[in-house]
Formats: C-alpha cells, structure tokens, sequence
C-alpha cells in the first residue's frame, strides 16, 4: 500500500467514524423527542424540532437530521418545541415553546444539556429511567413558565412576554 492509498484508507474510516457519530446523536435526539411525547401524554406531532437560532435570533423548524448543528463545544446543537394549545382548540397550536439543547455523546452515555436553563444530564440510552428527570425538568420549565410568568412580569423580574400581546 502507498502512504497516499493509506491516507485515502484513513480519511475513508475518519469520515465512517464521525457519520456514525452524527447518526447515533441523531437518534438520541429523536429517542428524547419520543420519550417526552410519551411522558407529556401527547403524540409525538406535538413535538418539534429546530435549527439553533441564527444570527438574527431565529430558530427554524426542521427535521431532526437539518436541526442538529455541531458547535465548537464539540456537541450537536438544537432545538426542540412542545405545541401548546389554548384548552377547547386543538387545531391550530397557539404557540410552540422551544428550548435549546446541546447534545454529546460520552463513552455509553450520552451528555444533554439545556443551555439557557445552564442545566446538564448524563443519559444512559439503554436505562429508560434514566430519561425521567430530563422529562421531568423539561416539565416544570414549561409548567412554572405559564404558572408564574405574569407574576413575575408585573414585580419586574422577568422581561418575558407572552407574543400575541406584543
């Protein structure tokens, strides 16, 4: 074999080794998205997935293989929404609440972490208990958000708003 056939033969199992890679974090990504639907009691249309916000701040909604995007940290980065729905209209989703994720594999494991929320979880695919607390967390996000947002938006310790009110 020539130094250039083994550079060849090297870039060949390089390039198998991080397409690998890529697909066993995609599928992690769509396993958490099937175990939240499973979790929130909702189908799994009900969950989305999104590109990391650009420049502008904007996340785009894409399937799960064009939302994932590695970053220099070295993990797989995306977003993933839960619809919400105003109760008596389940047509037309009133708003789709996002959360960024970042997304590593570590040995068997695998590292999520939710970066606005600065909150990191060590996930064992094959351990189903395991994902219950990032379910859990994702939950009382959400939950908390809309229980107590007004609250804290009228005591001026949150500049969140809810979109249809401006």
């Amino acid at each position: 074999m020539t130094k250039f056939e083994e550079l060849n033969q090297i870039y060949t199992k390089a390039e198998k080794d991080f397409k690998d890679y890529r697909w066993k974090c995609l599928e992690m990504a769509v396993k958490l998205g099937m175990g939240l639907a499973d979790y929130l009691e909702c189908d799994y249309d009900e969950i989305q997935y999104y590109r990391p916000p650009d420049k502008e701040g904007e996340a785009i909604e894409a399937h799960p293989r064009d939302a994932l995007l590695i970053d220099t940290d070295t993990a797989w980065h995306y977003g993933m929404g839960v619809n919400l729905y105003v109760e008596n209209d389940k047509d037309n989703p009133a708003m789709t609440y996002i959360f960024d994720l970042a997304l590593k594999k570590d040995n068997g494991n695998f590292d999520i972490r939710l970066v606005k929320e600065k909150k990191e979880f060590s996930i064992d695919p094959n351990k189903p208990e395991d994902f219950n607390p990032f379910y859990e967390f994702i939950y009382n996000i959400i939950k908390n958000r809309f229980e107590q947002e007004l609250t804290k938006f009228l005591k001026h310790k949150s500049f969140e708003h809810f979109p249809e009110y401006g």
